[in-house]
């Protein structure tokens, strides 16, 4: 019968282990009910504290009435005693004048503080402005991840797109912005890592549709490059399925890349609609990027068969996984 229907908890423990819960709960609800007092009497403090700042503030502001009012006072006495050698409608463009000029000194003085806070806003503001104003926007975005030494040249290339690319924001000059990524799908290094990311997060919107690739290029991204180009400059040996090849010595001079491997091409991604933008705006920035490659294609055809160009004779760098396979053969 002694231990049927125990219902209390101190039914459930032994004493010895039910005072020291009961302790450690009661020391638990000591220390809360001790933390409350303190924030209740923390805020007590506060309001009080602000109560008394703003009381501070009231008496502040009463004195400076007064000593306005005196102020006005003593010049309205002053003003009084030298009326009888002016006309009437002087002493009340005086009056008119001083008080107007009061008023501004008296709004300044009371408002001090606000008006400073107001004017380094309004420089704060002012500098911002001008700064996006002077920060150069691209007409061009172009992608580079082939992983060669290009990835060192990037206001080499810039100046070279730069060369095809209408002033599209008519702020009077042209800027092609190229972002670097080179991707070498042999490391997994951080790096890597980070530059594949970048890659794919730009796949999101169609403003930029030329990227710049190589023979080590994953195939996966190749394949989202427009493989019909061939059919668009029939007969130029320059434009195979990856797209536009840099195989010439003159591209080379132009971009200061003594050791450019000749396996570079600027590809451009097929219109499709993405997760930013729809088909119709991917063909539309399809349609206006080609016409830019087009142009480049055209020019630097016409000077590689005038000068007999011979091509580039670096040949790309094998990566780990290529030199792997080649000396297991």
């Amino acid at each position: 019968m002694a231990n049927k229907d125990k219902d209390k908890i101190e039914d459930l423990l032994d004493e010895s282990d039910y005072e020291y819960e009961k302790k450690i709960y009661d020391e638990q609800k000591q220390r809360e009910q001790e933390l409350a007092d303190k924030k209740q009497a923390a805020i007590a403090e506060r309001k009080q504290r602000e109560k008394q700042a703003k009381l501070e503030r009231d008496k502040q502001l009463a004195r400076e009435r007064i000593e306005l009012m005196k102020q006005k006072n003593s010049q309205e006495e002053n003003a009084a005693e030298t009326q009888t050698e002016e006309t009437a409608e002087e002493v009340g463009e005086i009056a008119v004048k001083r008080s107007l000029k009061k008023r501004i000194e008296s709004f300044i003085y009371l408002n001090k503080w606000w008006l400073i806070l107001a004017g380094f806003a309004l420089f704060i503001g002012g500098f911002i402005i001008i700064r996006q104003l002077q920060i150069k926007k691209a007409d061009l975005t172009v992608m580079l991840i082939a992983d060669n030494d290009l990835q060192f040249h990037q206001n080499e290339l810039q100046s070279f797109f730069e060369e095809y690319v209408d002033d599209v924001d008519g702020n009077g000059y042209v800027h092609v912005d190229v972002v670097i990524m080179p991707l070498d799908p042999t490391s997994g290094s951080q790096d890597q890592k980070d530059y594949n990311s970048k890659f794919l997060a730009n796949l999101y919107s169609t403003d930029s549709m030329l990227v710049i690739t190589d023979s080590n290029t994953q195939e996966d991204y190749l394949e989202i490059m427009d493989r019909e180009l061939p059919s668009k400059f029939k007969g130029n040996k320059y434009v195979d399925e990856n797209g536009f090849s840099l195989n010439m010595e003159l591209i080379a001079e132009k971009l200061n890349c003594k050791d450019m491997p000749n396996d570079v091409h600027i590809s451009i991604r097929q219109p499709v609609a993405t997760v930013e933008d729809s088909y119709e705006t991917a063909k539309k920035n399809y349609d206006k990027q080609l016409g830019y490659l087009t142009k480049m294609i055209n020019d630097l055809t016409e000077k590689a068969e005038k000068a007999g160009d011979k091509g580039l004779t670096t040949e790309p760098k094998k990566k780990a996984a290529d030199a792997v396979e080649d000396s297991s053969k």
